[in-house]
């Protein structure tokens, strides 16, 4: 039962207090949804726990229901299911621990941590956020008014920033002038800029905006503070290739596309030094992405490569690395598939035979020992490099 979660602090009228934002997303791929008449419904439960020591400090239970129009929406892997809870609690140390339930099925996850709440108020800063939509508070006496987006993540290629909304409390009546640093999992400094944020009523908010094109790809932190303070607020976020595959590095993303597109222009892509690379990237999108919307290649590779994972998975390989996976990525859906005996010394037991009319070849899978272990004839394995070749050139 996969779910992301995140929790970020604003400050309350009071420092003995302070606002615990915790949000949490899932996909509707996660739930068990019914059929209700034309639409569909699925629900599940939401159960946060607080403790200090022994004490429970607060409990909550929520149950929520998702209600979409169509089977398809049902499918969907993106975190598209977001809740959020606003828990304010005295500063201090707790035991945090969530658990999220499919209300339809017996699948359940939970994850838990010390949670330290800051004082804030008369002065500091809030966690950066990263979200969908926000609006700005001008009293401390109101909620936050943050969607956040828990996973902190954007699309290399389809976003060209992520943005944050901050509050600063306390000090002058002015502009608040922030400071802020991006750095990669190692440490290292990938970008630094300052922002001014307006005084709205009671204290100071504003949006600071990322350049992906700065940053680039992975796994980052996103560090602010305020000149000559000491405090400093920290968040977690990423950039990646899109919601449907794993987080990973330029060069492990560049290994997915090894049946995409030719190797030399794939090793161009992998020569390239970091700070250029999400221009790199950028050019090798619009390459092949057709201007007028209609069709995008490389979302149509990444949609075979989840079907391949999913399909072809075997014993000790991922789909989209058998043989099957390989062609699949390499070609496209076959025309036609069927399955027969096999007969000869080479290839005994079942056959699997995939059509490409638009290619005019016939391409055969053995399972010699019965195991689902789906292995290219010596002959398919050339026409299919042959037809392979021409298409990616």
């Amino acid at each position: 039962m996969p779910f992301v979660g995140s929790v970020s602090f604003f400050a309350t009228p009071s420092p003995d207090s302070t606002h615990v934002l915790v949000a949490i997303s899932l996909s509707n791929a996660a739930l068990t949804f019914a059929r209700e008449n034309d639409r569909f419904r699925a629900g599940y439960t939401i159960t946060i726990g607080v403790k200090s020591g022994a004490e429970s400090v607060r409990s909550i239970e929520a149950h929520e229901n998702v209600v979409v129009a169509s089977f398809k929406e049902t499918t969907r892997t993106d975190e598209s299911v977001l809740y959020e809870e606003i828990i304010t609690l005295p500063p201090g140390r707790y035991d945090f621990a969530v658990a999220v339930r499919d209300d339809g099925s017996a699948r359940t996850a939970e994850d838990g941590a010390t949670l330290a709440v800051p004082t804030l108020g008369t002065s500091g800063l809030s966690t950066p956020v990263s979200f969908a939509r926000a609006g700005m508070r001008t009293r401390l006496s109101t909620l936050p008014q943050v969607i956040a987006n828990p996973t902190g993540g954007a699309t290399f290629g389809r976003d060209s920033i992520v943005p944050f909304v901050v509050e600063a409390y306390g000090g002058e009546s002015g502009p608040r002038l922030l400071q802020y640093i991006v750095r990669a999992e190692n440490g290292r400094g990938l970008y630094r800029d300052s922002v001014t944020i307006p005084a709205r009523g009671g204290l100071h908010a504003g949006v600071l905006n990322v350049p992906i094109s700065r940053v680039g790809i992975g796994a980052m932190t996103l560090s602010v503070w305020t000149p000559r303070a000491a405090d400093t607020t920290r968040a977690p976020f990423f950039v990646g290739f899109g919601a449907d595959l794993p987080l990973a590095s330029f060069e492990e993303m560049l290994s997915y596309l090894r049946w995409f597109a030719p190797i030399y222009r794939l090793q161009a892509l992998k020569d390239t030094a970091a700070e250029y690379r999400p221009a790199a990237w950028a050019a090798f999108v619009r390459e092949y992405t057709d201007p007028s919307g209609q069709s995008d290649a490389l979302r149509d590779y990444f949609a075979r490569l989840l079907e391949a994972n999913t399909r072809f998975r075997e014993e000790t390989l991922p789909g989209w690395q058998t043989d099957r996976g390989k062609v699949m990525l390499g070609l496209g859906r076959p025309d036609q598939i069927y399955e027969q005996m096999g007969r000869g010394l080479n290839t005994q037991g079942r056959q699997q035979v995939w059509e490409y009319r638009r290619y005019s070849i016939v391409l055969t899978f053995y399972d010699q020992n019965g195991f689902g272990r789906w292995k290219l004839t010596t002959t398919s394995e050339s026409d299919f490099m042959t037809a392979w070749r021409q298409r990616v050139q």
